[in-house]
C-alpha cells in the first residue's frame, strides 16, 4: 500500500491542519487545491483523519480513522453523493445535515470533492453556510482549481494546498510498491509531480509509445521533410502532446549531460544507451533544444493546434542543430 502520509507530510495543507488542531484553532472551512484529481479523495480522507481523530496528527487505526478511510464515519458526510458533478442537491443535502447534531463526537466534517465543478446555484447555496456556519461544523472544499469558484466563497475560506511533488519524494515511494526501474524513472520524470499520472503512465502502454517515437525522431529526423512526416505521426498516433513534451526533455537533457559531464549524469540510463547512436547535437544545439521544449510547453497552453506546434517544436530543433555545427 502506498505511503501517502509520507507524501503529503511536508505540505502546507498538512502542517498547517495539524499545528491549528493543537492550538484549537480550527476553522470553519477550508479550501484544499491539488492538481492530483486521482488521489484528491485520499488526501482530503487524511486531512479528515487530523481533524477527527484524538492523537495530535492522526493514528490511522482507531475507529474514527477507519470509518473515514471507509467513508462510513456518520459524522464526516463526503459529497457528490454520485458520480459527476457536485450538485445542488448535494448541497441541499450538506446545509440540512450541516444542523443534525454529531453522532460520534463534537464535530461534524463535510467534503466536497470536486468543488470546481459546482454550478452558481449550487455555490450561492453553499454560500449561507459558508457565512453562517452551525456550531462545529467544519467543510472542506477539495479542488483541483480554484478559477470556478466564486470570489466570494473564496474570501470565506482558508486556502491549503497540497502542491505537486518534486520526482525524489514520487520515486521513493512508487519504488517501495512497484520496485525501482528505468520505465518507473520516466513515468515520475513525466507526471508533472503528481502520483495519479505517476501510476498511470507507469501501467499505461502510451508511455512505450511516446518514448518510442521520440527515439525515432531524435535517431532519424535530418530534414524537412522528415518534420513534416514526424508532426503528422504525432496527430494521428493520438498521443497527448504533453506528455511527448516531457520525454522528449529527458531524453535531450540525458543527451545533454551525457556531452556534457559522460555516464554519470544520465538520468534514465536505458533510454539514453537507445540513443547512443543520435548524430548533429552539440552541447549548444541541446541547450537550444531544451529552450524550444520549454517554450513550447508555453505555446501549448494558448495553442490547441498540436499538429502546428509539433511542426514549430521540431523545425527549431533541426535548425538548432544546423546552427550549432556551424558554429
Amino acid at each position: 500500500m502506498l505511503n501517502l502520509t509520507s507524501l503529503i507530510r511536508g505540505t502546507t495543507a498538512y502542517k498547517t491542519l495539524v499545528a491549528e488542531k493543537s492550538k484549537n484553532r480550527l476553522s470553519h472551512a477550508y479550501l484544499v487545491t491539488c492538481q492530483d484529481k486521482k488521489f484528491l479523495l485520499q488526501y482530503l480522507k487524511i486531512l479528515c483523519k487530523i481533524i477527527i481523530c484524538d492523537e495530535n496528527e492522526y493514528c490511522n487505526t482507531c475507529r474514527n480513522c477507519r470509518l473515514i478511510e471507509n467513508g462510513a464515519h456518520p459524522d464526516v458526510m463526503f459529497y457528490p453523493k454520485t458520480e459527476g458533478n457536485v450538485a445542488t442537491a448535494d448541497i441541499n443535502n450538506l446545509t440540512e445535515e450541516s444542523y443534525v447534531k454529531p453522532v460520534e463526537g463534537d464535530k461534524k466534517l463535510f467534503v466536497i470533492v470536486g468543488a470546481e465543478t459546482m454550478n452558481a446555484p449550487a455555490q450561492n447555496k453553499l454560500l449561507k453556510t459558508l457565512e453562517e456556519p452551525p456550531k462545529n461544523v467544519i467543510i472542506l472544499l477539495g479542488a483541483t482549481s480554484e478559477f470556478t469558484l466564486l470570489p466570494t466563497i473564496k474570501s470565506r475560506v482558508k486556502k491549503l494546498e497540497i502542491s505537486n511533488f518534486a520526482e525524489r519524494e514520487l520515486y521513493s515511494i512508487l519504488s517501495a510498491e512497484y520496485g525501482e526501474s528505468e520505465k518507473l524513472k520516466q513515468a515520475v520524470s513525466c507526471s508533472d509531480g503528481t502520483l495519479g499520472k505517476a501510476i498511470e503512465l507507469y501501467n499505461g502502454e502510451d508511455l512505450e509509445q511516446v518514448t518510442s517515437i521520440v527515439k525515432e525522431v531524435l535517431l532519424n529526423m535530418k530534414t524537412a521533410k522528415d518534420v513534416l512526416y514526424y508532426s503528422n505521426l504525432l496527430a494521428s498516433s493520438k498521443i497527448d502532446f504533453g506528455e511527448f513534451l516531457s520525454v522528449l526533455e529527458l531524453a535531450v537533457r540525458d543527451i545533454m549531460a551525457k556531452l556534457s559531464d559522460g555516464e554519470k549524469s544520465v538520468f534514465n540510463t536505458e533510454l539514453s544507451k537507445e540513443l547512443e547512436n543520435v548524430q548533429g547535437f552539440t552541447l549548444g544545439s541541446a541547450v537550444y533544444a531544451l529552450e524550444k521544449i520549454n517554450e513550447a510547453y508555453k505555446r501549448k497552453k494558448f495553442n490547441n493546434n498540436q499538429t502546428m506546434l509539433s511542426e514549430w517544436l521540431l523545425f527549431s530543433i533541426l535548425e538548432g542543430k544546423h546552427k550549432w555545427q556551424k558554429l
